[in-house]
């Protein structure tokens, strides 16, 4: 059953950090409604990932989780002000820098 293990790949985070990086600048607001969707997604990957490799929750999957429920589309978080957000996606641009380097297979 080791072929069914979910691959690490580190597209996903590069996209979120894309997104969240692209986030200083002004845009309309379905640019936040996409970026919502996509860290919300990357989150749920990486947490999946590592639920499924590691079979136990630490830090690293409940930051996702936070992450997951903070940037989620369905039921947004307002925080009504765009210098908390900028905080926000440049701690959580970071965050997914470090799990790309924690988590990446050496070969």
């Amino acid at each position: 059953m080791e072929e069914d293990k979910i691959q690490f790949y580190i597209w996903p985070a590069i996209i979120g950090i894309a997104f969240l990086l692209l986030s200083f600048f002004d845009w309309q607001y379905s640019f936040y409604t996409i970026l919502r969707i996509v860290v919300t997604i990357v989150a749920i990957y990486y947490a999946y990932y590592l639920y499924e490799t590691f079979k136990k929750t630490g830090f690293w999957f409940w930051l996702l989780v936070v992450i997951a429920i903070l940037f989620n589309p369905i039921i947004p978080v307002h925080l009504y002000d765009k210098s908390i957000w900028s905080v926000i996606d440049v701690v959580v641009a970071i965050f997914f820098l470090a799990l790309i380097f924690k988590f990446r297979s050496k070969k």
